[in-house]
């Protein structure tokens, strides 16, 4: 401990002469002689003055003076090392979106030296790297004095986008204000571009301290996957990849938890790995029938943009019918051109190969016909009244269409008869290739490689109206791809075949993106033709937090030419992007570079890093104390000279007293209930052996750990309770582990538990008994604590556990409930009152679950319980437990009929 204003110190030496002068108060009586006084030598007094102060009122006195000093001395434990260097102090803030996982620390670092800072004389400056949202330069404010610097430092927050180090340069060559300052970088230890250059420059001006992050606070991020799946562990339709990348040389990360999450946050399935590569590909097995759910994916525990990553309609695997041969003998078979169009687009729908009128009966929301001419009138009146109606039907032309002569039906424009002809004013002698697409194409923006090669097509009619209607040119100007409106369908013609015979358009990647943007406009064609793709307007946007909200008027619109390598930044950041109905999801990691830590800084900088103490100003808590003991003077003052106070004055001591003692004694405990109404905690029964409450508490942290890391559930900690005289009602789950020694309660306790179970409140009651050697658990001593307890309750008929209870299903699927031990039967109770969701009350077990739990725990105080207990029945029973926390919480949410197949398709695997 150090005092910020020593000086203050010395007027302690005046406490001698303030010891004299309280002495001599009241002052001394004089001694006069008067001989008449004998006679009231034997007179006994009512009253006494006394003639000096008594020595404890003194010392009180003396106390509260010397606590003053002290507290206006400003005591400080733990204090702060001086900034080194001289001249201004200047913090430079990384609020980038690689600080969110550290932003606390960050700004608790920069408050720090923003009070050492003043304390020391200095000007204070504060730089960031990255700019405002809409605007292209870095902030940088200055000269600030302590309390503006706070409280411009408490305003940052971080941002959805990379920092800007070049920016950051020019803004520091520009406001050098004075010859030297120290610069703080309170950096979160990701190299995001020229950073080398910056610390330069930086260290250009004055000294640098560079202040880093540990490893295991480092950002991660989610991109788009770039690996393949072999076809040893590739389960058809059912597999979706995401990569979570971590810095390079990072040597140690905790395991992490992503979660694939459907409309309105629903959790579609949850995957953790242990980052023992980077970039590490995790595998969701998600049915076909969620996919079309599936919005997002998210890393569970960690806040910000990289751990977010947004899904858009194209990423969905819509349903593609592909026509394939049909009955009627006008038609061809269509197997070779089938296979260009199903390999193209096996890998982004869910490809369908029958006659048009059973991909129709299918509810296929886009259907392809390759090189069809004739259909049967019914199959031609079937697709028109489905194109009507909203289906998307994408058509290759070919020899058959090329000799077809009759009227054109589902045809965006009409054909020119023998079109395909290589001779006359419309044909060509030499191959022609795709001219580059025009802003109103939504094909814009896409590269088309040199070596395309159209050698055939059909031809339009020139004769009609193709204004709007073209979607993409040859070189000579002739239409390659059409399209048009029909009622709430749409109908798409590309003019060359779907296979190798007149282009080698089928053998490119071009093909695959093509076909890729046309099928995206599945369910969304009302106004597909006709839409302007040059810019894609902000319709939502990422904070820095990883939170979606509306993008002000500052977000500027992302060209699409430049979307495949565009890099989120203050103009354009991370979020969904859309023209007219086609939609674009802009995550940070999609063009983001390879995450880098920022290491092998030259000698000449200093660093350091967040993993200390702050230090703790002790000057309120002194005078607080001053103050306290002054009222309590006051208050024996007030109450040994009572006979010179009026009335009305001994009632304002009375009032005094009853406001500020009594409401601390009858408002503590709800006080310090209110407290866990601001979030979820985990809690137990305090049986009052030390040693199974310490066990109960660790494994219960070690769950609530658990469920931090898998779910979205994130409890603020564990607490134990004493039904005697704790508040139950904010905690929806309460874990009591018996004890053979286990209290009697008060009539009080059992009214207090009571009230907790008939207004929606759950108990598991765990005997802990199934590792004894007698042959039945029922007359143990922990079961006689269990039914001294529940005796006085009213509990209803309890039943053991059904094989089709919600429990085994809340989260996880699970067959059995396994704890420390496995042979107990978990019971509950037979009909659930109404107005509780099907959630039983009460769960009474014997399995340990807690001993479990607290086994999983690497290192704890409490020791190892159990150590035979299997991995696989650890983690079953940590399943379990999260089990049991979300059907508290959601009830029978997973009672829900429609996943029964799913689930049960799964259990038979």
């Amino acid at each position: 401990m150090v005092f910020m204003q020593p000086i203050l110190l010395y007027s302690l030496l005046g406490l001698p002469v303030l010891w004299y002068i309280l002495r001599i108060t009241p002052p001394a009586p004089r001694v006069i002689a008067f001989p008449p006084a004998r006679f009231l030598a034997n007179l006994a007094s009512e009253q006494r003055t006394p003639s000096k102060s008594p020595w404890w009122i003194l010392l009180l006195r003396l106390l509260i003076v010397a606590l003053i000093v002290i507290g206006l001395a400003r005591p400080v434990v733990n204090p702060a090392d001086s900034l080194p260097g001289y001249g201004a102090l200047r913090l430079i803030v990384d609020n980038s979106w690689a600080s969110t996982s550290i932003w606390d620390t960050q700004v608790s670092a920069g408050e720090e030296a923003i009070v050492q800072a003043s304390r020391e004389g200095r000007e204070i400056y504060i730089t960031t790297t990255t700019a405002v949202l809409g605007e292209e330069t870095p902030e940088h404010l200055g000269p600030l004095s302590e309390g503006d610097a706070l409280s411009v430092l408490r305003g940052l927050q971080p941002n959805p986008w990379p920092a800007d180090y070049d920016a950051l340069i020019e803004t520091l060559k520009e406001h050098k204000e004075r010859q030297s300052f120290h610069s703080v970088w309170l950096s979160h230890g990701l190299d995001e571009g020229n950073i080398r250059a910056a610390l330069n420059a930086a260290q250009s001006q004055g000294g640098l301290t560079y202040v880093r992050p540990s490893e295991s606070k480092t950002a991660l991020v989610l991109r788009q996957t770039r690996k393949t799946l072999t076809s040893k562990n590739r389960t058809a339709g059912r597999d979706i990849r995401i990569d979570i990348e971590a810095a390079r040389g990072l040597e140690q990360l905790p395991p992490v938890t992503v979660q694939a999450l459907g409309e309105k946050g629903a959790i579609l399935d949850i995957q953790s790995t242990s980052l023992s590569e980077t970039p590490q590909t995790i595998t969701f097995e998600i049915t076909d029938t969620l996919q079309d759910n599936l919005t997002q994916f998210k890393i569970s525990g960690r806040y910000g943009a990289g751990g977010l990553y947004l899904l858009d309609d194209s990423s969905k695997k819509r349903k593609v019918g592909i026509a394939a041969s049909a009955d009627d003998a006008s038609s061809a078979p269509l197997i070779e051109a089938s296979y260009y169009i199903k390999r193209a687009l096996e890998p982004f729908a869910n490809i369908s190969i029958a006659p048009p009128l059973q991909l129709i009966e299918e509810g296929h929301g886009v259907i392809i016909l390759p090189d069809v001419a004739a259909m049967p009138t019914a199959t031609l009146n079937a697709l028109e009244n489905w194109v009507n109606e909203g289906g998307l039907l994408l058509r290759f032309s070919g020899p058959k269409m090329a000799e077809n002569r009759t009227e054109n039906f589902l045809l965006p424009v009409a054909l020119r008869a023998g079109g395909r002809s290589l001779s006359g004013s419309l044909s060509w002698d030499e191959a022609q290739q795709i001219k580059p697409f025009e802003e109103n194409s939504p094909f814009y923006g896409l590269e088309i490689p040199d070596d395309v090669e159209i050698l055939q097509q059909v031809l339009a009619d020139p004769a009609q109206e193709l204004e709007g209607k073209v979607w993409a040119h040859l070189t000579d100007g002739t239409p390659f791809i059409t399209a048009s409106n029909q009622e709430k369908g749409l109908l798409v013609l590309v003019h060359t075949t779907a296979n190798a015979d007149w282009s080698n358009f089928a053998l490119s990647g071009l093909y695959v993106s093509v076909l890729r943007r046309i099928i995206g406009f599945s369910g969304r064609s009302q106004d597909s033709a006709n839409a302007n793709f040059k810019t894609l307007e902000p319709l939502l946007m990422i904070d820095g937090f990883g939170a979606l909200q509306s993008p002000p008027a500052t977000v500027r619109p992302v060209p699409i030419e430049a979307i495949d390598k565009l890099v989120p930044s203050s103009v354009h950041p991370p979020g969904l992007y859309g023209s007219g109905s086609y939609q674009f999801a802009f995550n940070l990691g999609t063009n983001l570079p390879a995450l880098q830590l920022t290491d092998n800084l030259p000698i000449s900088i200093a660093q350091s890093s967040y993993e200390k103490d702050y230090e703790i100003d002790l000057m309120p808590y002194f005078l607080y104390a001053a103050f306290m003991l002054f009222l309590l003077d006051w208050l024996v003052m007030s109450f040994v000279i009572g006979n010179a106070l009026s009335i009305l004055q001994r009632r304002a001591i009375g009032v005094f007293v009853i406001l500020c003692l009594v409401p601390v004694n009858a408002f503590a405990n709800d006080e310090a209930d209110l407290r866990y109404a601001s979030g979820f905690y985990l809690a137990y029964v305090e049986s009052g052996d030390n040693a199974l409450d310490q066990r109960t508490r660790a494994g219960l942290e070690s769950l609530s750990k658990t469920l931090f890391e898998r779910t979205s559930v994130e409890p603020k900690g564990v607490v134990g309770l004493n039904p005697e005289s704790d508040t139950l009602s904010f905690f929806p789950l309460i874990y009591w582990a018996m004890s053979g020694s286990q209290k009697t309660y008060s009539d009080k306790a059992i009214e207090n538990i009571q009230y907790y179970l008939d207004h929606g409140g759950t108990i598991l009651f765990d005997t802990r008994d199934q590792n004894r050697s007698t042959t039945s658990v029922r007359n143990t001593d922990n079961a006689k604590a269990l039914r001294r307890v529940t005796g006085s309750l009213n509990i209803p008929p309890i039943t053991p556990i059904p094989d089709d209870h919600v429990l085994g299903r809340a989260f996880y699927l699970l067959r059995d409930y396994p704890g420390l031990y496995t042979a107990g039967t978990l019971w509950v109770e037979k009909y659930s009152a109404q107005g509780r969701d099907n959630v039983s009350s009460v769960l009474i077990g014997s399995n340990d679950w807690a001993g479990s739990w607290a086994e999983t725990r690497q290192q704890t105080q409490f020791g190892r319980f159990g150590s035979n207990t299997s991995d696989q029945q650890k983690e079953m029973a940590m399943r379990f437990g999260v089990n049991l926390v979300m059907y508290a919480l959601t009830g029978n949410y997973k009672a829900d009929q429609v996943h029964i197949p799913h689930i049960l398709k799964r259990l038979d695997r």
